[in-house]
């Protein structure tokens, strides 16, 4: 798959993990996001080729979980990795540019979700990542 920024001067490819993708309620993801909550699509950062642009990559560390990777011209958030440099990576959907139509198959952390916030009820959620969650790494 292709993603890149709003500004366009970082383009990257990936291979998403079966096509995975949560919606994540925690208040990390919204407030880097300026969203009720970031839909990630799962891979593997081995999978990661910055076709262009890596030089305006920036990378902030957020938590102990994961570091969040943004364009330095425009701000846009592109993808997390795990902070103890494991091959987790996951992709922000909404900066893919591949036709896809994938969907969030759950709402994550939803124990920490804003109050104004009603998840869909047609897929599960979950008060902090799901016990298997592994399995799409």
């Amino acid at each position: 798959m292709e993603g890149q920024c709003l500004c366009g001067q970082i383009h990257f490819t990936f291979e998403p993990n079966n096509n995975v993708a949560m919606n994540c309620h925690c208040s990390i993801c919204r407030r880097s996001h300026g969203a009720n909550y970031a839909t990630q699509l799962f891979s593997k950062k081995s999978s990661l080729n910055i076709v262009k642009g890596k030089n305006l990559l920036k990378e902030f560390n957020s938590s102990t979980y994961g570091i969040r990777v943004f364009c330095g011209h425009c701000g846009s958030r592109l993808m997390n990795y795990a902070a103890e440099k494991s091959d987790y990576m996951s992709v922000a959907l909404a900066c893919i540019t591949t036709a896809h139509t994938i969907k969030a198959s759950a709402h994550v952390q939803v124990a920490s979700k804003a109050p104004w916030v009603t998840p869909n009820e047609k897929i599960p959620s979950f008060n902090e990542f799901p016990e298997d969650i592994g399995q799409y790494f």
